[in-house]
């Protein structure tokens, strides 16, 4: 296992290497052989694994982590409680449901 936002966080990696981390696990993944969900493989919760899933980049997401998430609305500035959904991801931005454009 590896914490790659802590990774990341600590500059122990970089982008690049996170992403060539993150290929690998899934090929180990997808060929069965990974015991656990690459979400645990990667140490990710799983609102950092469902925005990442959305879109987010890795960088982005560890900086979140680092620094705490968004608590409005990139687009309309609403309050926005990130576990309790209702968000997707936009241009590395947490944007509530509501705003679509």
């Amino acid at each position: 296992m590896i914490d790659i936002l802590n990774e990341i966080n600590m500059g122990e990696i970089g982008i690049d290497d996170a992403y060539r981390i993150y290929d690998e696990i899934m090929d180990r993944f997808h060929n069965g052989n990974l015991n656990v969900f690459p979400r645990e493989e990667l140490c990710m919760d799983n609102f950092e694994w469902t925005a990442f899933a959305h879109g987010a980049s890795l960088e982005t997401i560890a900086d979140w982590r680092k620094n705490g998430w968004p608590k409005t609305c990139a687009n309309c500035d609403q309050t926005l409680d990130y576990k309790k959904y209702g968000w997707r991801i936009e241009a590395d931005r947490l944007r509530c449901i509501k705003c679509i454009e």
